[in-house]
């Protein structure tokens, strides 16, 4: 399943916050030029965001929250539920491509932001390992394998993200370049899955998956996207 992107009115204080840092640099944009961009009161942009460097990442605050509500709630196996909660991050950058690409050029210029996005990776990993723990069933060295596939999900989506950050703007933009490049994510993490399937759920149940019924609540009129949508989140 690959995540729809997301997007949010409460991103767009922190997204413009995090435009002017990258214009006019970190060190050298004051805190009422940000509270003023991000449309707000000194006081306001403290009691909200805390702090410069807090502001660069507090959309990552509400996508990490959105992570862990999705793990859980979702009815998904536990390998393919990080799969599409890895995806869920991805598409978000992929749908807030200037913030993304402002906060990767702050990040080149100072070192604590590269430190913060460290902290921020380990937290989506934290978020994996407790979902595949809750879930998985018990077995020799499950927390260690655990431990080294929820590293593993979140190092391929970060080289994923780098390799996008990284290429030319034009690149990004090309018609269906953003659906291509979540899609090979997807396939990459399915395949990372299908290594370490065998090892954390069992080889008989990974060869030998029992058959699902799938069993979904639709309006009336609801359109072909929100059908397929509404399948996806019922699979198991």
């Amino acid at each position: 399943m690959i995540s729809r992107p997301t997007s949010h009115d409460a991103d767009r204080p922190a997204a413009a916050a995090i435009g002017l840092l990258a214009k006019q640099g970190y060190d050298t944009t004051s805190v009422d030029e940000l509270a003023d961009a991000a449309g707000m009161s000194r006081s306001t942009f403290f009691r909200k965001f805390g702090s410069k460097e807090d502001v660069v990442f507090a959309d990552h605050e509400r996508i990490l929250g959105l992570v862990t509500e999705r793990l859980a709630e979702t009815m998904q196996e536990p390998l393919a539920a990080v799969e599409d909660a890895a995806l869920l991050v991805f598409n978000h950058h992929l749908r807030n491509r200037e913030t993304s690409r402002a906060r990767y050029e702050l990040m080149q210029a100072v070192p604590a932001l590269r430190d913060r996005e460290l902290v921020t990776s380990h937290r989506y990993e934290r978020a994996f390992l407790l979902h595949l723990l809750d879930k998985l069933p018990e077995g020799e060295l499950r927390e260690y394998k655990a431990v080294s596939f929820a590293a593993a999900a979140v190092a391929v989506h970060n080289a994923f993200l780098r390799q996008w950050l990284r290429s030319a703007p034009a690149a990004q933009e090309a018609a269906g370049a953003d659906r291509e490049r979540s899609t090979a994510l997807a396939n990459e993490l399915r395949a990372l899955s299908d290594i370490f399937r065998p090892a954390l759920v069992g080889t008989f149940a990974s060869a030998h998956p029992s058959p699902a019924v799938v069993v979904t609540v639709l309006t009336a009129g609801a359109d072909k996207e929100a059908i397929v949508q509404a399948v996806r989140d019922a699979l198991p």
